[in-house]
């Protein structure tokens, strides 16, 4: 890690340290001191959305990840953090829309396929849900988890 505290990225790498010890308001300190430095580091605003999430502040998780991909479009994490704060947010389609934006820079990214087809079943399009499932299987077919809740949706259920 780097020492020089003028450098974003010492405070970015700090901010993490924080997060993965639960320090999530100390970590956002770190997050917001690297924003402040470098406000194009798209990394540091998804980080910073992430941590809000952990605090259940849902509205700065999103403020922050739509600052993110404002920054970096092609950053597909920032994308799926920005589908997760919008389905805390209960905006099913914002979030869709997220998830498919991260999908279209990683078709691989078991995660995003996992959420949207997780958020498909709960809004009972059976179909989509099973799809995504599947997608997750073709790369990673020892996904137990995705077989399970592929399995789980019956053919009558996408009738």
């Amino acid at each position: 890690m780097t020492k020089d505290k003028k450098n974003a990225l010492y405070w970015s790498e700090l901010g993490m340290k924080y997060f993965k010890a639960e320090d999530y308001l100390k970590a956002i300190e770190c997050f917001e001191k690297a924003v402040k430095i470098n406000p194009l580091s798209s990394v540091s605003w998804s980080n910073m959305g992430v941590a809000y999430e952990k605090l259940e502040n849902f509205d700065k998780e999103r403020e922050c990840c739509e600052k993110a991909v404002s920054i970096d479009p092609l950053d597909n994490w920032a994308w799926y953090n920005l589908g997760v704060a919008y389905e805390k947010l209960e905006k099913s389609q914002d979030a869709i829309l997220s998830y498919e934006e991260a999908i279209k820079i990683d078709s691989q990214d078991s995660a995003t396929w996992f959420n949207l087809g997780r958020l498909f079943e709960s809004l009972g399009d059976f179909k989509k849900a099973m799809h995504c499932f599947a997608e997750i299987l073709k790369f990673d077919p020892t996904n137990i988890e995705a077989e399970k809740l592929l399995s789980g949706l019956t053919e009558d259920k996408t009738q």
